[in-house]
């Protein structure tokens, strides 16, 4: 079954911004009440159809004509809604499971981020089926060879921010100190779980969809590599954004909240982008969440030695890594076709 380009580019749209206010109200997913939850939702209906159609699909095989095979599009449709479906069905209910019943709240929200990662590894790991190119571009930007690369990159240009920061301070007559994590919840789970999350956005976010918004573009009418890039980054960003974001925070947070989700997102597109490296991105993300949950050691100035802004942090490192990224890229260059 072939459809316009306009209506595939509809169905796209509409699939991300389903899926982005599916992490906001999980709990307001139509239900029926004669069925468990996890197949009596209106949500797994919607996952079983495109599975379905995938497979019709893939039976009929690619036909000649206009517009975009209808197959074409279900397996980002597919990464989008099977993820919301299995973590709105299944996270809870196997915490509630795995859990020991003393755990405080602190504990119990580590503990949780650190299932959330888990979990999302298992989507990217069944989602991967259903596209083999998209998989091929997440094999090619993390396999091991780039993990030390990645890591000492990221490393680098946040012990750079770091020594920047502390010889301002320096400069400016104040001695630097730094301050020791202050997470709360266990610093062990608070660190493994954060980074465990982190990986597994970047390797769904900036791996799987990105790399199957590239796959689609030229189909749907978008040919220019650099239109291609930034239509996949603008898209997946859009999703990065809206799901990094509450409405119950009120809605000067939440905007707050929405424009630096959808900022790093595309920084964190673009380095990849420029490094062909997911490890980079993934190990930034995870210290910018260890930085906002004071899991990471800060640097303090002043005779009161109050810490530095996280922001002030993250922004010196991100221009750092963007420098890094350069160079990596300089360097790579004459190895690419």
């Amino acid at each position: 079954m072939r459809i316009p380009r306009w209506l595939a580019w509809l169905l796209i749209v509409m699939g991300l911004f389903t899926a982005g206010l599916l992490r906001q109200f999980h709990d307001l997913t139509p239900t029926s009440p004669f069925l468990a939850p996890a197949v009596g939702s209106l949500l797994f209906a919607c996952v079983l159809f495109l599975f379905l159609v995938a497979l019709r699909e893939r039976q009929i095989g690619a036909a000649p004509g206009p517009g975009i095979r209808l197959g074409s599009l279900t397996p980002l449709l597919l990464l989008l809604l099977l993820e919301k479906w299995f973590s709105s069905s299944f996270y809870q209910p196997v915490f509630v499971l795995l859990a020991p019943p003393e755990l405080g709240d602190d504990a119990a929200d580590a503990w949780f981020r650190a299932l959330c990662g888990v979990g999302l590894l298992v989507i990217v790991a069944v989602g991967s089926r259903f596209s083999r190119p998209a998989w091929a571009w997440v094999r090619a930007r993390i396999s091991g060879t780039k993990c030390l690369t990645g890591l000492g990159a990221a490393a680098a240009a946040i012990a750079l921010a770091g020594a920047l920061l502390a010889s301002l301070a320096l400069a400016a007559g104040s001695g630097p100190a730094l301050l020791p994590p202050a997470a709360r919840g266990p610093l062990a789970v608070v660190l493994g779980g954060q980074a465990l999350l982190a990986l597994a956005e970047e390797v769904y976010y900036r791996g799987l969809l990105l790399g199957e918004i590239l796959r689609l573009a030229p189909r749907l009418g978008v040919r220019a590599l650099a239109a291609r890039r930034w239509t996949a980054l603008a898209l997946s960003s859009a999703l990065f954004g809206m799901e990094h974001f509450a409405f119950a925070a009120g809605t000067e947070q939440a905007a707050r909240q929405l424009v630096f989700a959808l900022a790093l997102g595309t920084l964190f597109g673009m380095i990849v982008f420029l490094t062909d490296n997911l490890w980079f991105a993934a190990a930034l993300h995870a210290w910018i969440n260890w930085l906002l949950l004071s899991a990471a050691p800060r640097l303090a100035f002043g005779p009161a030695k109050a810490a530095v802004p996280p922001g002030a942090s993250v922004s010196l490192a991100l221009i750092a890594a963007f420098i890094a990224a350069f160079l990596m890229q300089r360097r790579a260059a004459p190895a690419r076709p």
